[in-house]
């Protein structure tokens, strides 16, 4: 049974998770795959593959940086407010990055192999600087949470199956459901493209406030 701080943590987590999750270039890339005339699925594990290895590298870092820093304080906690605060600017900075820019084109489909959606799994998902600025303060959270053992890694792996969601969802839809699947990720894709910058630039200024409020309250 999870304890009120443990219950603390996935709290303050979800957010964050579910903000780096939001990746539309990540997900119309794997709806690509998935369209591909020839072994769709297999392709599409593939990039799931390359975004999975980046993620664990963001992991493993971010870890042990965070485990160099004092664990966290029962009261006002400067250290995780200043880096609350420092995330905030980042990704208020991304957001008025990414409306600034001009909108990315249509993806064009990746030429036959596996060796290209994997490379371009871990291509894009290392390019994903609203992930890896959201992805950050979670690990923060997790590390100095003060957590023993193995209980570390529950919350570790909650974070990185949802970051992952828009990579593995998609092949499991189609997998459970198969035309009916492709169709409903079809008719998403059709409605993520054109919005894309202004999803990413949204849920940017949102999780900023989030952490911005944070900061303030941990200070």
């Amino acid at each position: 049974m999870l304890s009120s701080a443990e219950i603390g943590l996935y709290g303050r987590l979800l957010p964050l998770a579910i903000g780096a999750a939001i990746s539309p270039m990540v997900l119309v890339f794997q709806l690509l795959n998935l369209t591909s005339s020839r072994r769709a699925l297999t392709r599409s594990v593939a990039f799931l593959v390359g975004c999975t290895a980046v993620v664990w590298l963001w992991l493993l870092c971010a870890g042990w940086i965070s485990s160099l820093l004092p664990p966290a304080d029962a009261g006002p906690d400067p250290t995780a407010a200043a880096f609350d605060a420092v995330f905030a600017l980042l990704l208020v900075g991304l957001a008025v990055r990414i409306l600034s820019q001009t909108p990315p084109s249509t993806p064009r489909p990746a030429p036959p192999g596996l060796w290209t959606p994997a490379l371009g799994g871990l291509v894009l998902m290392g390019c994903n600087l609203t992930s890896l600025v959201l992805f950050l303060p979670a690990i923060q959270d997790i590390t100095r949470a003060g957590l023993q053992g193995t209980a570390w890694w529950y919350p570790a792996l909650a974070l990185v199956v949802i970051t992952l969601l828009p990579a593995w969802l998609p092949p499991l839809v189609v997998l459970l459901l198969g035309h009916r699947g492709r169709a409903w990720l079809q008719r998403l894709s059709v409605w993520v493209v054109p919005r894309q910058r202004l999803i990413n630039a949204g849920v940017s200024i949102l999780l900023a406030i989030v952490l911005g409020f944070r900061a303030v309250m941990r200070a």
